[in-house]
């Protein structure tokens, strides 16, 4: 089991840096800040587990912090560490909630059996099991402070439903996984179901399961996701792509807290969280009459709203930061830092593709790239363009950062975004949709949709050649 990440807060340099190096020899990940302030911010980011808190603080005391500290959405083990043993700090600090005290000069030994007593004595839990994907949640904006501590509420709550609603890309899947390894359900299965890609009938298979000869090609009983996620968590993706029959099918279930198999007839009951998500608001399809009104209120238990990531901006380069470190591990490559020319490339983008598309354009710097560092050459072209006016500048209009403005701007960003991606794939297939879904990556009734809903027809992108080919034979 990997260890629990640290974060030392002390205002002396040297002492960070050499007991940092000590717990990184134990296996441990260290971060370290020099004020109250820093300490904070930093503790706000990465989640740690445990804190060693310095009383004597250039900006404010330990004592002061600790209270904040304790608000973490992940509770950490705190221990106080201060050059000015008296017995007063000690009480002081255990009754605020640190975990225990020790005095400068310390042997390090102390440190890890005190680590070891924590463990022990389960006063506060060590692992990160449950952190983990919390902590994969990065930003400190107000958004995503607010974001993470909502998760942390929900999981640990016995709520039944919960509904997550973000653009394409900003974190859906990631905010299911937090709330499943945060809740007492972790033990159990989180499963997966993206609705979008079954139709009705092979997602209500999917679903609920079915007996064999229920239908052809049933050949043997099978078990549906809500039996698989017995106990745990279900996350149904892209659940507003749902028809109608598996819209009333699902209702009955999660009513009902029971399935029954297709082409069976003995009811199942069922214990599980069902997370649904959906890139579009299923309030304004109820309106429209193209979901079922009780049925999104049965999953609209609880909502949670994703931010995009061109709201987030503070986050940016935080984030594509921490998704370096990721890719530089995943290829097994020395962390290439940032150049100073991509923080304005950074600020100045739109994001159309959210998380997804900056981890995406970091992923290939490090495939394509031979450079110990990335600068803005070596990330996608149309990050270096203003999305607003196709110039190479970057910052956007004056205006756009109103709130109505804002959302209006964004919604066009969008969709000049789809379809500009669907005329590219089209024209690269030569206006084959199926060969077009393919090479981008999506399913070609999740491309058709797109067409319909821009107005693009694939006969403009077809080859001249292979059309005349076609009639003379």
């Amino acid at each position: 089991m990997p260890k629990p990440l640290f974060l030392i807060v002390d205002d002396e340099r040297n002492f960070r840096e050499f007991l940092g190096e000590a717990l990184q020899g134990e296996g441990y990940d260290v971060v370290h800040a020099g004020t109250a302030r820093a300490g904070l911010a930093l503790a706000r980011q990465v989640l740690p587990r445990v804190i060693l808190l310095d009383q004597n603080l250039p900006d404010q005391s330990g004592l002061e912090l600790l209270p904040d500290l304790r608000q973490l959405p992940v509770c950490p083990v705190i221990i106080m560490i201060t050059a000015h043993a008296q017995f007063g700090y000690a009480v002081d600090a255990v009754k605020a909630g640190a975990f225990h005290y020790l005095p400068k000069p310390f042997a390090f030994s102390d440190l890890l059996d005190v680590l070891a007593k924590a463990t022990i004595t389960g006063a506060e839990r060590l692992d990160t099991a449950s952190s983990g994907a919390v902590q994969s949640m990065i930003g400190t904006s107000a958004s995503m402070l607010e974001l993470k501590q909502q998760v942390a509420r929900v999981a640990r709550s016995p709520v039944s439903a919960v509904l997550v609603e973000g653009e394409s890309g900003s974190g859906k899947e990631l905010v299911a996984q937090a709330i499943h390894a945060e809740s007492a359900r972790a033990a159990e299965r989180l499963v997966t179901v993206n609705c979008a890609a079954l139709t009705d009938t092979l997602l209500m298979s999917e679903l609920f399961g079915h007996e064999r000869g229920a239908f052809t090609d049933a050949r043997q009983q099978r078990r549906g996701v809500f039996e698989l996620a017995q106990g745990g968590t279900l996350f149904l993706d892209e659940v507003s792509e749902m028809g109608a029959r598996a819209q009333a099918a699902l209702l009955r279930t999660l009513e009902q807290r029971r399935v029954v198999r297709v082409g069976g007839s003995d009811e199942i009951l069922i214990d599980v969280r069902v997370v649904a998500a959906t890139n579009r608001s299923l309030g304004r399809l109820v309106a429209d009459g193209h979901f079922r009104a009780d049925l999104y209120h049965r999953l609209n238990v609880v909502r949670l709203e994703i931010p995009a990531l061109r709201d987030r901006g503070q986050d940016i380069e935080l984030l594509a930061q921490h998704l370096s470190r990721v890719v530089a591990e995943r290829y097994g490559e020395p962390l290439r830092p940032f150049t100073s020319d991509v923080r304005g490339l950074l600020a100045g983008y739109s994001w159309p593709g959210n998380v997804r598309e900056l981890r995406n354009g970091i992923e290939r710097a490090y495939a394509m790239t031979v450079g110990a560092s990335i600068g803005a050459a070596d990330l996608p072209a149309e990050w270096s363009a203003n999305p607003f006016t196709g110039d190479s500048a970057v910052t956007p209009p004056a205006g756009i950062g109103s709130a109505t403005g804002f959302q209006d701007a964004k919604r066009d960003v969008v969709d000049h975004f789809e379809q500009a991606f669907l005329r590219r794939a089209l024209a690269s297939a030569g206006g084959n949709v199926t060969l077009a879904a393919e090479r981008a990556g999506v399913l070609r009734q999740v491309f058709q949709r797109m067409l319909i809903r821009h107005g693009i027809t694939h006969e403009e992108f077809r080859d001249p050649a292979s059309a005349r080919s076609r009639r003379t034979t």
